[in-house]
């Protein structure tokens, strides 16, 4: 029992960026990511922060625009095609009020997929959820100001993403 937790340990020191020889980067192939609505753990702190899914929505899409990554909001999505592979971007907040009445964020921004494998030796699909990339961030401001910190945090965790996702794709071949 002992060798099996020291393996876990040792597994957890692996950069998450590390890759196997002859592996494809994690987003690699990946032709569409679509942006969910926010999860707000406590919606009633969010509003009285000035937060929305709308607002969060609208950070989101903007920031994308602006990029390569073929971003669709979950409200266009259409069913998945054959072939083609898609994640999903996924904007968390969990927002609190302090004593001061101060508003506490922290924003988690996750590419994430769901999938059903078999792991040997049981040979009954398992669900997974394939986590690709993963930012996770805090802020602290008066609630007058604090929307729009969230929306420029949002904004510098999606270009990011950006970032990562065009680093992730095979070059483009030579004309």
């Amino acid at each position: 029992m002992r060798k099996i937790g020291l393996f876990f340990v040792v597994l957890g020191l692996v950069p998450v960026t590390a890759q196997a020889q002859n592996t494809a980067p994690g987003m690699f192939g990946v032709r569409e990511v679509v942006v969910e609505y926010a999860r707000f753990d406590d919606s009633k702190a969010a509003d009285t922060c000035g937060l929305s899914r709308d607002m969060v929505g609208s950070a989101l899409a903007k920031a994308l625009a602006e990029t390569m990554v073929p971003a669709i909001a979950v409200s266009d999505v259409r069913p998945p095609t054959q072939g083609v592979a898609r994640i999903q971007l996924i904007p968390e907040i969990s927002t609190r009020t302090d004593e001061s009445l101060n508003c506490v964020s922290r924003i988690s921004l996750a590419a994430e997929s769901h999938a059903n494998i078999v792991i040997p030796p049981i040979t009954i699909p398992r669900s997974v959820t394939v986590v690709y990339w993963r930012q996770q961030r805090q802020a602290t401001s008066g609630q007058s100001s604090h929307a729009q910190i969230i929306v420029d945090i949002l904004h510098k965790m999606a270009e990011q993403f950006a970032q990562q996702y065009k680093l992730d794709q095979p070059p483009e071949l030579p004309k």
